[in-house]
């Protein structure tokens, strides 16, 4: 376990160097560089061909590209992101710090949530593996998982916000100065509750039918045979001896589900108006805002590498100590 853990944590900086260089690769041979906003009267200040000159010198940007690549990796590694030039020149680290508590709870529930039903609506998949009911159920989940968060969002708003009596409220709103305790989180769970369930049946379907799968195969294996030949009741076969072998594939998805909810938090953020992570990566992206780009970037990196490193962690241990592939 401790070399495995070495292991991926040698690979943590080669990781986001790519990440970040490839991104920072990008950004500058996009059209009208990392000041295009600055040059755009529509968002920006609409600076004249001499001021914009100005400007990338005062910035740097007309330094080679791999000097002004280590002057922003220098930077980052203290924790300094630069300014947001379409944010009237905050910190884009303090930017960072206002949005993250709000998508690390909205994420940290989903996730849970997600786990919580995916299981037993898998398990029950697998113990009724071949019956038109599955069949059923499979069949729903299936179109479940075709529709992208954003129309999930979309008729949970036409049917929790705009329908008759419908209490919910449409748009984020943050905790009003002075409202504590109860009452604050009442307030705060009012306003998740539609972007949560959002996430939650966008991501459903995988970790169902995954645990499905991981359950059929494992049920069918003679050590399964010989527990129900022993006599032990169905319930114990399945939930404490089959679920430990046949959650390894789910194991293999939470790798992929940290950084899913990252970049399905971007619509889901969006659409009812929440200040988090996924809506700061959205307005960053259209508005050319390059240094948050680049520390959005950095982020997403470094979550999908914790991903993996979770992921790989629990295999370790649900082998019982064994290193993973």
């Amino acid at each position: 376990m401790t070399r495995l853990l070495l292991r991926r944590l040698l690979l943590l900086l080669p990781t986001l160097l790519g990440v970040t260089l490839l991104t920072f690769a990008l950004s500058r041979a996009a059209p009208g560089g990392p000041l295009a906003f600055l040059a755009t009267s529509e968002t920006g200040r609409g600076l004249t061909a001499a001021e914009l000159a100005e400007a990338r010198r005062a910035r740097g940007f007309d330094r080679p590209l791999h000097q002004q690549y280590i002057t922003w990796l220098g930077a980052a590694a203290r924790g300094d992101f630069g300014v947001s030039e379409a944010r009237g020149g905050r910190p884009v680290a303090e930017l960072l710090r206002e949005r993250v508590g709000t998508t690390v709870a909205l994420q940290s529930i989903a996730a849970l949530l997600i786990y919580l039903l995916g299981v037993p609506i898998g398990a029950w998949c697998a113990v009724q593996a071949g019956t038109r009911s599955e069949r059923w159920a499979g069949a729903l989940l299936f179109c479940l998982h075709a529709l992208p968060a954003v129309v999930i969002g979309t008729f949970l708003i036409a049917w929790l916000c705009v329908g008759a009596g419908a209490p919910l409220p449409l748009l984020w709103k943050s905790v009003p100065t002075g409202v504590t305790g109860l009452a604050r989180l009442a307030h705060w769970a009012e306003h998740a509750f539609l972007p949560i369930a959002c996430l939650v049946l966008a991501s459903l379907t995988g970790v169902a039918r995954y645990a499905r799968a991981g359950l059929v195969e494992t049920l069918r294996q003679p050590w399964i045979r010989a527990l129900r030949a022993r006599g032990l009741p169905e319930r114990r076969v399945l939930w404490v001896h089959a679920l430990r072998t046949g959650i390894l594939p789910l194991v293999t998805l939470l790798s992929s589900l940290f950084p899913w909810l990252v970049t399905g938090s971007v619509a889901v953020e969006t659409l009812f108006s929440i200040p988090g992570l996924g809506s700061f990566v959205f307005e960053s992206v259209r508005d050319r805002d390059d240094p948050a780009v680049m520390a959005n970037a950095l982020m997403v990196g470094a979550v999908t590498w914790f991903g993996f490193l979770v992921s790989d962690l629990l295999h370790a241990w649900l082998r019982g100590g064994e290193q993973a592939p």
